[in-house]
């Protein structure tokens, strides 16, 4: 994974935030598989009092510099728009590993739009699709294989043909990467190894490329057309009535945000879905990426934990596990956890199956990092008895609320997908005006 910290400007214009000016971009035409595919993003931007968050997802080539320009381009494109713009890509994990980190990377933010590449297989490449489909209502923009020195035959089908059906088959934006970086080449008498540094990532030149690229689809974003059932806005007086500060409503979703009128200030509410406390629900709950320190980054060692399932029990607390011993050879991890709730809650290696005594927090062999072969990430070293790895499961609902007048705001997410009945009580119900429910096209994964 390399880094790089300057960009290009487009259109050989000279501006002092990139460091020299490259070759323009060959033209672009928008086709139905992006436009056709993003009328819930393009109904979202604009709107005023509307957070719109996009996530960048996938691997190494996703950490480049290009998504920061991405990210630039879309605060100044919408100044009106707030943007919660995030990159959670794990650099070396093609789909095979990248689908275990899915659901909670996810389902923990809750974007409205996804731009995502990644490398692997592509059984696990769907497999992600219908994970984050199940877990949220975002727009999904993939993005096909640039030019690399790779086997050039497999990525032109996966990239033109196999792309296109997913895309078709998912209702899927299409950014035809690779078709206008050839062109690129092409235009330009270029070669791919103008664009990359070790045959694959990008150098600033195809930094800038990607980017370019990417504006430009949204730059030829076509607004309107026909919306579908994953977002619905429900009105006071029309949807929905408040009696006697109790508001009650049936829907289908795991998502609820409110608008309360500008009369809102310091009105509180309390809520309760299916008769039950949020705070009890299991898919409320998330946990932090495991890292050696506060400040530390994510996977910075060989027999890091990458997931755990998280069961009923669970309660906001921070967590740590120590590393007893470790076995390069056999690639096994013996281990310890402990919750600051919990207490002491186990021990366990990552070659089985581990449930911890309170039950809060299983963990599956696969949920290891670990070589699969003697050249993956040969650049990491082991962990070593003695490091402690630290995490917080966190709650995405709550049993109360105090509204922001005028303002959206989530109530809770993270819920089954299915049929539910919620219930709002306390002086601030009357002051609701708005209700959004948030429906993901496929049903629990």
């Amino acid at each position: 994974m390399k880094r790089f910290s300057t960009l290009v400007s487009f259109f050989l214009i000279f501006t002092p935030v990139f460091s020299q000016p490259f070759h323009p971009l060959p033209t672009i035409n928008n086709p139905p598989l992006f436009n056709d595919q993003l009328h819930y993003t393009s109904s979202l931007l604009n709107q005023p009092n509307r957070e719109v968050r996009i996530l960048i997802y996938g691997q190494s080539i996703s950490v480049q510099q290009w998504w920061k320009e991405v990210k630039a381009y879309f605060e100044k494109k919408y100044p009106n728009t707030k943007f919660n713009i995030v990159n959670k890509s794990i650099g070396g994990f093609s789909t095979e590993r990248l689908k275990i980190t899915t659901a909670n990377d996810i389902a923990s933010f809750y974007p409205d739009l996804i731009l995502f590449h990644d490398y692997g297989n592509e059984q696990d490449y769907e497999k992600i699709i219908r994970i984050i489909q199940s877990k949220t209502t975002a727009d999904i923009a993939i993005q096909t294989d640039h030019m690399a020195n790779q086997g050039q035959e497999w990525h032109n089908h996966h990239s033109d043909v196999w792309m296109p059906e997913l895309c078709k088959k998912y209702g899927l934006a299409l950014l035809d990467i690779r078709k206008y970086w050839k062109q690129y080449l092409k235009d330009n008498n270029l070669q791919i190894k103008d664009l990359v540094v070790d045959g694959i990532h990008l150098n600033n030149q195809g930094n800038y490329l990607m980017a370019a690229i990417i504006e430009n689809y949204f730059d030829n974003l076509s607004y309107g057309g026909a919306s579908d059932n994953r977002m619905k806005i429900l009105k006071r007086g029309k949807d929905f009535s408040v009696k006697k500060d109790i508001l009650t409503l049936s829907f289908t979703g795991n998502r609820i945000d409110v608008q309360a009128d500008a009369s809102a200030k310091a009105a509180s509410i309390g809520l309760v879905v299916d008769q039950q406390s949020l705070e009890t629900n299991k898919g409320c709950y998330y946990y932090t990426r495991p890292t050696r320190q506060s400040n530390n980054s994510f996977l910075t060692k060989i027999g890091f934990l990458i997931a755990m399932d998280l069961s009923d029990k669970v309660q906001e607390e921070d967590w740590s596990l120590t590393i007893i011993s470790i076995d390069s050879v056999q690639q096994q991890v013996v281990f310890s956890i402990k919750g600051s709730k919990t207490g002491e809650d186990g021990t366990g290696n990552s070659i089985e199956l581990f449930t911890s005594k309170s039950g809060k927090i299983t963990i599956k062999p696969d949920y290891w990092f670990i070589r699969r072969n003697e050249g993956d990430f040969s650049q990491y070293s082991w962990l070593q008895p003695g490091d402690v790895l630290q995490w917080q499961t966190k709650c995405m609902c709550h049993e109360s609320a105090v509204l922001t007048p005028s303002s959206i705001q989530t109530l809770f997410q993270g819920i089954s997908n299915t049929k539910h009945q919620l219930t709002i009580t306390g002086q601030g119900a009357k002051h609701i005006k708005e209700i959004v429910v948030y429906t993901p096209v496929l049903p629990n994964e």
